[in-house]
């Protein structure tokens, strides 16, 4: 069962700034709920990495991602093998900020997550995607390279 949220949201910082925080998986702690740690050498298209995030039940769990797609300055494509989530963002330059698209989507892959993904997956990526969102605008809104 298929689950997925997209929103977008306007960032008043430059896109260079927003990229930097969003296309490198490194900097992904700095504004990603719940994301605790990334072992990434290579943030470009085709890396496979290891995030370490808290799940919804708070616990810290280990996870295999892959960078499906990374094309500078404009979009970041990113699969967890484990959950069956993808994570992706869209950048445009507007208005001397930064409009950004998320969608988060879920294809389960085992069954504990094609229960959670039926019982809650829509709320839980909706939940997600807003947060981080939030998070990412502040971060970028805040960075020395935007004061």
């Amino acid at each position: 069962m298929y689950r997925s949220s997209t929103q977008q949201a306007f960032v008043e910082a430059p896109a260079q700034v927003v990229w930097e925080l969003v296309g490198d998986p490194r900097r992904h702690p700095e504004w990603w709920p719940e994301w605790v740690s990334t072992e990434c050498s290579d943030p470009s298209e085709g890396c496979r990495y290891r995030g370490v995030i808290k799940d919804p039940l708070g616990r810290v769990k280990e996870h295999d991602l892959l960078i499906e797609r990374h094309d500078d300055w404009r979009e970041i494509s990113i699969l967890c093998d484990g959950t069956g989530v993808t994570t992706s963002f869209v950048l445009a330059e507007a208005r001397g900020g930064t409009f950004v698209e998320g969608c988060f989507s879920i294809e389960p892959n085992s069954l504990g997550m094609k229960a959670i993904g039926a019982v809650s997956g829509r709320r839980i990526m909706r939940s997600w995607l807003e947060s981080s969102l939030a998070n990412l605008k502040r971060a970028a809104e805040a960075a020395p390279a935007h004061s």
